[in-house]
């Protein structure tokens, strides 16, 4: 019997290891799959080097071909359904909204935290192999600066990645639409990102949250869901996840589904179970013992 096999190619993590941007490997053998409600915190491109399939959305499948680039934005669900008989060789890479926050943090883009969390209604998660020579030709650099890997590899890495993101806007209408509202534009909520990335583990009130920006809690709430396309608590138990996904594919984490959960902000058992059910389609549990998870 075939199994999947994970090859790790590179990261970039910060000072104290927290986990900002990461590419692997991946070779699937052929069969069917069952449709996961596989989704996640960090934004993703995945690169088809060879073989064929399908990958499954909440809102269509598409044909996978060699060439082909996929994109996913923040709790966008996608998984892999079927790999044809010659299996599949894929390259993935995903980065943390973070990664772009600490990017662009001088920056007057539209590139920032914000874009990893929603795109262009019309935008498809697939492109085809016509259209993503150019994208390739860039993805195909980071991983090679990887596995260069000298002491220019992060800042290379970065800067190759900065510039697949900026060809995404310009050549693929990635961005969603500007809004028309002045009054949205008027709000930064940069100051909110960067709370949240610091204390997402910890209690958060959404009077907090609100008072970072001088808005009553009802509307600072309706006017990040318009911002970010998530409301604050996704956006929070995103993060929580996130990181307990972390933990839990961690061959160094020895702590139990208990433990990993008070870890992550969580209060009970009760609600971490729910609330990872709820983003991956599976529990804590089930997650642990089936890697194959990690791939959707």
């Amino acid at each position: 019997m075939q199994h999947t096999v994970i090859t790790e190619i590179g990261t970039i993590t910060e000072p104290d290891k927290a986990l900002l941007l990461r590419m692997w490997d991946v070779d699937v053998p052929a069969g069917n799959r069952p449709f996961q409600h596989h989704r996640h915190f960090n934004f993703e491109i995945m690169y088809v080097r060879a073989g064929s399939g399908s990958y499954t959305t909440e809102h269509q499948t598409f044909a996978i071909l060699p060439g082909d680039i996929f994109i996913f934005s923040s709790n966008e669900m996608h998984c892999i359904t079927d790999v044809h008989s010659q299996g599949l060789q894929i390259t993935n890479l995903q980065f943390s909204p973070r990664f772009l926050q600490m990017c662009t943090a001088e920056s007057h883009s539209a590139i920032d935290a914000v874009f990893c969390f929603k795109h262009h209604p019309d935008f498809a998660n697939r492109i085809p192999s016509a259209a993503a020579q150019k994208l390739a030709e860039i993805f195909l650099q980071i991983r090679r600066e990887f596995l260069c890997n000298d002491a220019q590899t992060p800042l290379s890495v970065q800067a190759q990645l900065l510039l697949f993101l900026v060809s995404l806007v310009r050549h693929h209408s990635y961005l969603p639409p500007k809004t028309s509202s002045a009054q949205l534009q008027r709000y930064d909520i940069q100051p909110v990102i960067a709370y949240i990335e610091e204390h997402f583990c910890e209690k958060i009130t959404l009077q907090e949250l609100s008072a970072l920006t001088g808005l009553t809690p009802t509307y600072f709430s309706t006017l990040f869901k318009q911002i970010v396309g998530i409301s604050p608590w996704n956006y929070i138990s995103s993060k929580r996840i996130d990181k307990a996904i972390r933990l839990i594919c961690s061959s160094e984490c020895q702590l139990n589904i208990l433990q990993i959960a008070s870890e992550c902000g969580f209060q009970n058992s009760t609600n971490f179970n729910k609330t990872f059910k709820k983003f991956t389609g599976i529990t804590p549990s089930e997650y642990r013992t089936n890697r194959s998870f990690e791939i959707s």
